[in-house]
């Protein structure tokens, strides 16, 4: 059981059965979708607990032992041994908690745990690292932390993270995740790993017919790592560059462009037009969705196939709402990337009329 319900409300857990969550959102998600009665529709259930691999916390180390979880009404709401969180992260904050000193001596506003990476997240200016270098050294000594990090920010109440770097104190700036893929401490990872890859072999065995593939909003190239062997050419696009940088170390054959989709994708095909004549579109947008802009554009070349994964119905929705005069939906697919919450995540297969 939670021990922090319902004062903290990042999930569900506490308010019904696996199954009872997984049918409400479900449920909620096809009625929130304009579709006809001719779409196959499959389900993957994903009743997992201790599966959270990410999460950022917040610290108020004014007080010994400091609170350490999620804010709730303008307070931290201690998070104690979750029922999401992966043991391990449960494990390492009850180590943190009694290892920290006051917060007028190691200022620390926030801890990102992203797999086997901490980073912890000072409120100070940079000029400040040497001596939190050796603080943090000190203060940790015996916790046997594999990939420790330090982040300045003397302004953290606006923005966690400053673009500027990240110090390790142990590990490397880039990290192989359980799957062998390599990710950065702050880069986007989805959460289980094992569900993603799932979803990305549907989305290949659907696509994998024609010639070319054009991978939109691409992370960290998991998508375009396991497509190599199918296609002829790879096109990948994503706006993060730190993200960029992982995408290259998992995938060599791709040719990949940092930018915003929206204002690059008539770059791109512009100095790739042969590429168009046979292509696949696999899309994995932010919440927003792709939007009319980028839709209208790649109308003008339009794929022979599209894979959509959504984490947002509505904004799903609305971009299938503009394409359903050019492309007719085979399937979708509900998937549960995220259990005992209230996210979902759909995956779309569109072929051209």
């Amino acid at each position: 059981m939670c021990n922090v319900h319902p004062k903290c409300k990042a999930c569900s857990f506490s308010n019904g059965s696996y199954q009872e969550i997984w049918s409400k959102k479900l449920d909620k998600a096809i009625n929130t979708l304009s579709i006809g009665k001719n779409e196959a529709i499959y389900i993957h259930s994903n009743n997992q607990l201790h599966y959270r691999k990410k999460a950022l916390l917040h610290v108020d180390a004014s007080i010994i032992p400091p609170k350490i979880g999620l804010i709730q009404n303008n307070d931290i709401v201690n998070i104690n041994n979750c029922p999401l969180h992966l043991k391990s992260i449960n494990k390492l904050i009850e180590i943190i908690k009694y290892s920290l000193p006051h917060f007028d001596k190691f200022p620390l506003k926030y801890i990102l745990f992203n797999e086997n990476a901490i980073v912890l997240v000072i409120k100070d200016h940079y000029n400040k690292l040497p001596k939190y270098i050796e603080l943090t050294k000190g203060i940790f000594a015996e916790s046997d932390f594999p990939n420790l990090y330090l982040h300045l920010n003397p302004a953290t109440g606006n923005k966690v993270f400053l673009k500027s770097y990240l110090y390790p104190i142990y590990g490397a700036t880039f990290l192989r995740n359980k799957l062998g893929y390599w990710y950065h401490p702050l880069v986007f990872q989805q959460q289980i790993s094992s569900t993603h890859i799932e979803s990305i072999k549907i989305s290949i065995d659907y696509l994998k017919n024609n010639k070319n593939l054009l991978d939109l909003y691409c992370g960290i190239g998991i998508m375009s790592a396991n497509a190599e062997q199918y296609f002829d050419k790879i096109i990948a696009v994503e706006q993060s560059p730190i993200s960029i940088e992982c995408a290259k170390k998992n995938s060599f054959k791709t040719n990949f462009y940092i930018g915003n989709v929206e204002k690059i994708i008539n770059h791109i095909i512009l100095g790739n037009s042969t590429f168009f004549n046979n292509y696949s579109l696999y899309v994995n947008p932010p919440r927003s969705g792709m939007g009319d802009q980028v839709i209208e554009k790649i109308l003008k070349n339009s794929p022979k196939q599209i894979a959509y994964l959504s984490c947002n119905p509505k904004s799903l929705n609305k971009d299938l709402i503009c394409l359903k005069n050019h492309y007719t939906i085979n399937s979708i697919h509900f998937f549960d990337f995220l259990p005992y919450t209230n996210n979902i995540e759909i995956l779309t297969l569109m072929e051209l009329k």
